[in-house]
């Protein structure tokens, strides 16, 4: 469960670098580019250490290349800390997580460029012992939508984990057992997809009659001198020696950490030392060739590098495999993957023949990298300094369309794996100087329509906000310019996080009223009350309405916690391939809840009809099955059944 939050909330915190502070770097410009080797390790002596520091993170390897060369490959702190061991730029191995896409994705391009595979096609057309759902008729997902993360998956981490490389089942077959929900439309908008690139590998092996690992190996990682890459979980001893340990920050020192063990491997288990991740980046710099190496030809390398879906056309889109970003005024392309541990970057400059790949051991490296960023394209290819905004309070009215709360629609839709991993949300409130303001405290100047920028000048490697309209005029979604594999969905009232723990406060509350009924009773027992004669369907329905209200409000408020407080229980759902049975039965209970709803709902109608109590009792009653409904709405919200596991 810990890798899973990681692999879907730590990219969610790639939105996060719009918060970090300017880096504030004093050294000067170098116009000229990363060149010189000698200028190049100056700077990144100056800049690595001070983010390591900055940041807790206890070790991390860098590579800058240059016009087909490596210019310079750097590694700082320490790759085991407890043995006082050294990075070694030329030999420590970092896991690059979701970098490893690219890979896979020029895996696909390879068959592309053979015309085995059409990107248009239906991805069943190439599927030997699976297919995906036929969701939405006459829209068949195909091999671009995986490329460019637009086949509308819902997002899953169910089963992508070990605790055991040696329990490792293959990724063929977790594609099999674990089809996500289609939840959008393909080609309708980015939604990033690990089983998608799964997925893809799993094409790649039935196109080509050769085991991904092999194909990998011949076509890819030895015709360009990987020779220290693997994609394996269970490295070799020579290549598990040489492997970074992963690291966690307590708030007192670093610890190491077990990273995650991935089920679904051509997603995001490649680790590699930074001199070999040089040569796969100049191999796509040099469109498909690194010295006597042919990998991609240039027509399908060029196809792969050029943007093929934009969510909107004010933003850089996704090529296929690899995603754009603008900074500076430079177009660059690149990919980041994360996993617990390991925090990587890989970014190309085609148009300067610049590329750079960073990893870091722990997870303050994820700021590290964006900062780095930075520092980078500052340093070796400047932009003037933006200037500040101008700022009209006479634009707070417009501004008010773009208000309220937005989440990335990279979640869980339809498994109960929903309540597991939260969605984060973000709000914006209109200031009374006509900002945007964020509910991080960050304020934003719009510059042009649904185009914002921050109101200090500063420029965060998340780039700008974009606010999409629908056709009808409405605000539907936010976009980042430089997170274009991100949308963030404008979310109803009623789906945010402050309404529905409103909602589940409220309705517990009403329901704990049914506990007045039993009270009431024993006051008349021991007051010698007499009480008035109800027919028999009188008390049953207070029974059935009391017990469903004690069922729920006990599932809400004591089991969901225990469940999801229980990291064991957890971890077993997410990694088994079997569902827990206390899990299963704990799940039950709000079916039987919903049961009792139905028959307390009926007898509603019959209080009022039969008149079984007096008015004031009759609406408290009709009051409680409306809390015992919303309530259900709530389990529903989250997936809280037995079905839904």
């Amino acid at each position: 469960m810990r890798a899973f939050l990681a692999i879907c909330g730590l990219l969610l915190l790639i939105a996060a670098v719009s918060a970090l502070p300017e880096t504030g770097s004093n050294l000067s410009f170098n116009t000229s580019g990363p060149s010189d080797p000698a200028e190049v390790s100056a700077f990144l002596d100056t800049v690595m250490p001070a983010t390591l520091a900055k940041y807790n993170v206890p070790g991390a390897t860098v590579a800058v290349v240059k016009d087909g060369r490596l210019v310079v490959a750097r590694g700082y702190g320490y790759s085991n800390i407890s043995g006082r061991i050294p990075v070694d730029a030329n030999t420590t191995s970092f896991r690059i997580g979701s970098v490893t896409k690219l890979f896979t994705w020029t895996a696909v391009m390879q068959l592309v460029d053979e015309g085995k595979i059409d990107l248009d096609a239906d991805v069943n057309t190439y599927l030997v012992d699976m297919k995906i759902p036929d969701t939405y008729p006459g829209q068949p997902v195909t091999m671009r939508n995986l490329l460019t993360h637009t086949a509308g998956f819902e997002d899953t981490g169910l089963h992508i984990e070990e605790t055991d490389p040696k329990n490792l089942t293959s990724f063929r077959e977790y594609c099999k057992e674990n089809i996500p929900a289609r939840v959008f439309p393909p080609g309708k908008v980015t939604s990033y997809s690990n089983y998608g690139a799964t997925l893809a590998a799993v094409i790649v092996e039935d196109v080509s009659g050769m085991p991904f690992e092999e194909y990998l190996q011949t076509r890819i990682l030895t015709p360009l001198g990987m020779d220290r890459t693997s994609i394996r979980e269970d490295l070799p001893s020579d290549l598990a020696a040489a492997l970074s340990r992963g690291y966690t920050y307590s708030g007192k020192e670093n610890d190491a950490t077990q990273d995650s063990i991935f089920v679904i491997g051509p997603a995001g288990t490649i680790s590699a030392p930074a001199p070999d991740m040089a040569k796969f980046m100049i191999a796509h710099l040099q469109n498909g060739t690194y010295n006597n190496a042919t990998i991609l030809s240039e027509r399908a390398a060029g196809l792969m590098h050029a943007r093929a879906f934009a969510n909107d056309p004010r933003v850089p889109g996704m090529c296929l495999g690899f995603y754009e970003q603008y900074y500076n005024g430079l177009r660059m392309i690149g990919h980041d993957g994360d996993t617990t541990e390991f925090h990587t970057r890989l970014t190309l400059l085609p148009e300067k023949q610049t590329g750079f790949f960073v990893s870091y051991n722990s997870a303050g490296g994820q700021y590290a990298r964006a900062e780095f960023f930075e520092e980078f394209m500052n340093h070796y290819y400047p932009a003037p300094q933006s200037p500040v905004p101008a700022v009209d309070p006479a634009n707070a009215s417009l501004l008010q369309k773009y208000a309220g709360t937005y989440e990335s629609n990279r979640h869980n839709y339809a498994r109960f794996e929903k309540v597991l991993s939260p969605i984060a949300q973000t709000g914006f409130t209109v200031s009374g100087n006509g900002t945007l303001l964020r509910s991080d405290g960050k304020e934003y100047v719009e510059i042009d329509p649904g185009v914002f920028v921050r109101a200090d000048g500063t420029r965060p490697s998340a780039g700008d906000m974009v606010f999409h309209t629908a056709p009808d005029g409405t605000v539907d979604y936010l976009m980042y310019t430089n997170i274009p594999f991100f949308v963030y969905d404008r979310v109803p009232w009623y789906a945010t996080q402050g309404a529905l723990d409103n909602l589940k406060m409220a309705a517990g509350a009403l329901l704990a009223t049914v506990l007045i009924w039993p009270l009431l009773f024993l006051f008349r027992r021991t007051h010698g009350i007499p009480e008035t004669a109800r027919p028999g369907f009188a008390r049953a329905a207070r029974w059935t309405a009391g017990i469903a209200a004690l069922i729920l409000l006990g599932f809400v408020f004591i089991v969901v916690p225990a469940i999801v407080g229980d990291t064991a229980l957890v971890t077993s759902y997410i990694t088994g391939q079997a569902v827990p049975v206390s899990l299963t039965l704990a799940t039950t209970i709000p079916v039987i809840a919903a049961i009792l709803t139905l028959i307390t709902a009926a007898f509603v109608v019959l209080a009022w009809k039969e008149r079984y109590w007096t008015a004031i009792n009759r609406v408290h009653y009709t009051i409680v099955t409306l809390a015992l409904i919303a309530m259900l709405w709530w389990v529903n919200f989250w997936n809280l059944w037995v079905f839904c596991l």
